[in-house]
């Protein structure tokens, strides 16, 4: 367990009504969305393993959203700021403190929430706006860095398991016709929950990237990569 040192949907499937997403996404998740935006899967008549598909889309659409609240509060937070849209959160936050230098702004750390301090009772409207922007980004990358965990554990288990899974299948599937279509059905989930698990790496890597920048503006050291149950 990483410590901080201070240095001064349902399941979802094609039968299914997805979750909507809005934000857009790397051209590495063509294949792996539908238009709605939503991770899906498709059936192979094994409940158990359909179960388990489902399991995967949800908590990978729950850490999608996770990453685009996560992206959207930091862009929010650049704005308020007066910040260009490819400033650095560092930069933000230290612009902030130099604007309001009379209101002793500070950000504080505890465990891996983040928040912004301010000594003065009496807060002008954009700094708070900048305090709320900062609690949001708190809150989403707490959450994308939550999910990583037990979806990496998912997908890695039936990535493991494919072989197993298509005797499976022909075993519940004694029709020549319906091995076929759900074995291509299957084949069609591994493809998916593979290129989600890259995705789902590159999320965790943008939240730990996050934290870590506000780990040293609070004057604190990040070691080792957060674990953080879900919540």
């Amino acid at each position: 367990m990483p410590v901080l040192c201070c240095c001064c949907l349902s399941a979802t499937s094609e039968e299914r009504e997805p979750l909507p997403v809005n934000t857009r996404q790397p051209c590495r998740n063509i294949g792996v969305f539908n238009k709605e935006g939503t991770l899906t899967m498709k059936l192979v008549n094994v409940c158990a393993v359909d179960t388990q598909f489902s399991d995967i889309a949800n908590t990978f659409n729950k850490q999608h959203d996770d990453h685009s609240a996560m992206m959207k509060a930091a862009q929010k937070l650049k704005e308020v700021s007066g910040c260009s849209p490819t400033a650095s959160l560092t930069a933000c936050i230290e612009t902030v403190q130099q604007e309001h230098g009379a209101y002793k702004v500070q950000v504080h750390m505890e465990g891996y929430s983040f928040s912004l301090i301010v000594k003065e009772k009496k807060v002008p409207d954009k700094l708070k706006q900048v305090q709320q922007q900062v609690g949001e980004l708190s809150c989403s990358t707490k959450r994308v860095l939550a999910r990583k965990t037990v979806l990496q554990e998912m997908i890695h288990s039936m990535l493991q398991s494919q072989t197993h899974l298509e005797e499976r299948i022909k075993t519940a599937n004694p029709e020549y016709l319906d091995q076929v279509r759900l074995e291509g059905n299957l084949r069609e989930n591994i493809q998916k929950i593979s290129l989600a698990k890259e995705l789902s790496e590159q999320y965790d890597e943008a939240a730990r990237s996050v934290l870590r920048e506000m780990a040293q503006l609070a004057g604190l050291m990040l070691e080792g990569d957060p674990e953080i149950g879900t919540e």
